[in-house]
């Protein structure tokens, strides 16, 4: 099996550093080892973030982060508008009516984007006090225009909270910059760790839009970050993923932010070349993301257990889609440390399983395609 590289969209690709930082450091939290575990986590992902802001660590999953800010700021009958392309757009909206919200839901078909005229109107309309919304729609492979988005909600003076499981080092992201208020991710995307660690940066102004602690709360953020203020956390953390984020953060710095975006973009446009020349189309209509590329299975191939059967004889993960979309996409991820030369074996193996079940193409086009676009990215010039 093929245990270097999980090429799905999460958890992905875990270098062996950060397998070795996780299963080899424990220590309490209550340690001066922890205080320079979490010190280290903080500043790096501040940068990460492009924020001066506090963030906050926990022991969860992304949907935990993503509940704590929802637990956070929004009270019974507050006006929430939320944009949703797909399955994670609108598990925000899920959150927010179970926090007993009135959900303005702005929803546009699965794999499009937003056009800023119909959001500014929604928020014309709606007036909300926060503003939800997705910065890669991990479900769909489309990565939306935060900066656009997170400016109109500000315009109307809606708080703006970014769902950045899926971009955090693998799209440029720039939350002070960009007006966000709150933003989440978690270990085992772009930071190439293990799942258990979820984490929420919060802007320097979006404090006043946190409701005062109301008795003891596993998500309560002024919990959290009076105990962040010392370094340390009020609940037993996930100390061996933290410390695998701990080298992955390292390892992020040692190759330089920018030069991360870029590989990334590289991984996609080598992936994609390989999809176009195989005859398949891309699912998301417009801005595809970084983090994964999302294909349309061929109508006239038959496609039923192809997800299985390529990890069952090659070895290599990738997703289906999800909901509406099983059966119709499969989803290839290239996050984290992949590199364009290692997403040429996935999709010379999903190109031989298509060819089985009638795909009318000659053998090695994947390959062909991919190997070109990656000379051509290293041609001198261009980046490598």
């Amino acid at each position: 099996m093929h245990d270097v590289a999980m090429f799905t969209p999460g958890p992905t690709h875990i270098p062996l550093a950060m397998r070795m930082a996780s299963i080899s450091r424990l220590t309490h939290h209550r340690s001066p080892e922890f205080t320079k575990l979490h010190d280290r986590i903080h500043s790096g992902l501040q940068s990460l973030f492009a924020t001066g802001g506090r963030i906050l660590m926990l022991p969860a999953s992304g949907t935990g982060a993503m509940e704590a800010v929802v637990a956070n700021t929004v009270e019974p009958d507050d006006t929430v508008l939320v944009l949703a392309a797909g399955k994670y757009g609108r598990r925000w909206a899920e959150l927010c009516r179970t926090y007993r919200a009135d959900v303005r839901l702005h929803e546009v078909p699965d794999g499009a984007t937003f056009d800023a005229a119909a959001v500014e109107r929604a928020l014309r309309d709606a007036r909300p006090r926060h503003l939800f919304l997705t910065h890669c729609e991990t479900s769909t492979g489309a990565v939306h225009d935060v900066r656009t988005l997170a400016a109109l909600g500000r315009e109307y003076g809606a708080t703006v909270v970014a769902d950045t499981m899926t971009s955090i080092a693998v799209e440029p992201f720039h939350m002070d910059d960009w007006g966000v208020d709150f933003a989440v991710t978690a270990s085992h995307k772009g930071l190439m760790s293990p799942p258990g660690a979820a984490f929420v940066a919060v802007g320097d102004q979006a404090w006043e839009r946190v409701r005062p602690a109301q008795g003891y709360s596993y998500w309560s953020f002024p919990i959290l970050r009076a105990s962040a203020l010392e370094s340390t956390v009020p609940n037993t953390p996930p100390t061996t993923t933290l410390f695998a984020v701990a080298a992955a953060l390292d390892a992020i710095e040692a190759e330089g932010l920018t030069q991360v975006w870029e590989r990334h973009a590289r991984s996609a446009a080598v992936c994609r070349a390989g999809v176009g020349a195989l005859g398949l189309e891309l699912f998301p209509r417009s801005a595809p993301s970084n983090a994964l590329t999302a294909v349309r299975l061929p109508e006239r191939v038959r496609t039923d257990g192809l997800v299985e059967e390529l990890h069952d004889r090659f070895g290599f993960r990738v997703a289906g889609g999800q909901g509406g979309l099983k059966g119709r996409i499969v989803r290839v991820g290239h996050i984290g440390a992949v590199t364009p030369l290692q997403l040429m074996p996935v999709l010379t193996a999903l190109e031989m399983l298509l060819l089985e079940r009638g795909l009318d193409r000659r053998p090695g086009t994947a390959s062909a395609a991919m190997a070109g676009e990656l000379w051509d990215g290293l041609a001198p010039g261009r980046a490598a």
